[in-house]
């Protein structure tokens, strides 16, 4: 019997084993396709990732061609494209709740603004789609039964930014840098936050960014001889967007 049970251990420890190679020698693509799926479901449109690399015994990762698409009825490419994503991590919370996060540095990210045939922009399609994804996400009741993971960020950088018009407006600069953003202590004073509530700061201080790009374009100041040079009342929306 003792015999059989010794066998038995060395079975599991070999199974354990095995299990914990894969998940190393699998993590990169594991987190890509976690990434790009979540990414998808808040966004409402595709999310996609060039390519992921992680090292926990350093504690960092890197992610490289994040996109997210345009939604239907706009024709560029895409709305997004960020550069280099660095991340600096705290190995020691990876099992804990919340999960700390000790730096994110996001390079050269490129925001392609366009107007639909209805007055809308690509921009305010995704910002609704995560608006009514992540209603509700922060609330404490729903993370309790849940136990939802919470996120600590200590500093979040978006630098080097630039945003482009995908249709060029008369008396509108075709482009402009976006303001560097620095978001610091998300989640810290409240034990964490959720991703829906790190979604809402990140998207709030990215839209302020977006403003001041617009008004140095140009936009908001041009008032109602934009409209006819766009679709629909676009040139409302632009206006509207960006500012008086």
């Amino acid at each position: 019997m003792r015999k059989i049970i010794l066998i038995v251990v060395a079975v599991l420890v070999v199974a354990i084993g095995a299990g914990v190679a894969f998940l190393s020698s699998n993590l990169d693509s594991i987190v890509k396709k976690v990434i790009e799926t979540a990414g998808t479901e808040v966004a409402g449109v595709k999310v996609s990732v060039g390519d992921v690399k992680i090292s926990l015994s350093e504690g960092k990762a890197t992610i490289a061609g994040l996109t997210v698409a345009n939604p239907p009825g706009f024709s560029a490419p895409h709305a997004f494209k960020l550069g280099a994503i660095a991340v600096a991590l705290d190995t020691g919370s990876l099992t804990a709740n919340p999960i700390v996060i000790k730096d994110i540095s996001v390079a050269a990210p490129e925001v392609t603004y366009e107007m639909g045939a209805g007055g809308g922009s690509n921009i305010d399609a995704i910002q609704k789609n995560v608006a009514a994804k992540t209603a509700g996400s922060g609330d404490k009741a729903t993370a309790e039964k849940g136990g939802e993971k919470k996120l600590v960020i200590d500093r979040l950088v978006i630098s080097k930014g630039t945003v482009n018009l995908a249709t060029a407006i008369p008396g509108v600069k075709s482009s402009a840098t976006l303001a560097d953003i620095v978001l610091t202590g998300i989640g810290r004073k409240s034990g964490g936050a959720s991703a829906g509530e790190v979604a809402k700061q990140v998207m709030d201080a990215l839209t302020k960014s977006a403003l001041k790009a617009g008004q140095s374009m140009g936009i908001g100041s041009i008032g109602d001889a934009v409209k006819g040079a766009v679709p629909g009342d676009a040139g409302g929306a632009l206006k509207g967007v960006f500012g008086k």
